[in-house]
């Protein structure tokens, strides 16, 4: 998607009040589970309006927002409680200009690897699986190869095995796959075909 068709994308959301994402939510209910948490730092790939990137500061997370798109910077601003301001940070860059993430206790990615480029995935990968902290957490979601938009070669896709091979060293949480009918937020017909991941790193794991 180019600049415009994301600020399309970001207007309808906030218009429709789109709730977080589940893998998010699942993962949320996993961390405030555990004992003894301080300063938990979370990264959000992908941000666009700021749903997950909010969620996580009501949570006393600090968050480092990375979005492409400059227009999620004001978005961010507009609807950021004052009070969090001081827990987030913005990085207004694209994934594969990315050379180096920050260590996580969970790293957040709500449809967005995607439309990182194939050619760039595999070190993006290795640059989220080495920032996550041991016993850290990621949820995301992957599009599959049966998925209407990949015939696009600027976007990544994978099939069942591929993605499960990304998290060697990882225990899944949480793991679906869904190949459906549906529309996308334009009103488009589209098929989806999607791998929903919560996953927890294991003591070790680079």
């Amino acid at each position: 998607m180019n600049c415009k068709m994301w600020k399309t994308h970001y207007d309808k959301i906030n218009k429709e009040k789109h709730p977080l994402a589940n893998t998010l939510s699942q993962a949320l209910n996993l961390i405030s589970s555990r004992d003894g948490l301080k300063e938990f730092q979370a990264i959000d790939l992908g941000c666009g309006n700021g749903i997950d990137t909010f969620a996580m500061l009501e949570k006393g997370f600090s968050v480092l927002a990375i979005d492409k798109n400059p227009d999620a910077s004001l978005l961010l601003k507009k609807r950021i409680n004052p009070e969090h301001l001081v827990r987030l940070s913005f990085q207004n860059l694209s994934f594969e200009s990315l050379d180096e993430l920050p260590s996580a206790d969970l790293v957040n990615a709500s449809f967005s690897l995607p439309f990182c480029h194939p050619d760039q995935f595999e070190k993006f990968w290795s640059n989220i699986r080495g920032c996550i902290n041991s016993e850290g957490f990621f949820c995301g979601h992957f599009f599959g190869t049966k998925d209407s938009w990949s015939s696009n070669s600027t976007m990544t896709f994978h099939n069942l095995e591929a993605v499960k091979r990304l998290f060697e060293g990882f225990e899944l949480l949480y793991f679906e796959e869904t190949a459906k009918n549906g529309k996308t937020l334009s009103g488009k017909e589209k098929f989806w075909h999607v791998f929903h991941v919560v996953a927890k790193k294991l003591h070790s794991t680079k």
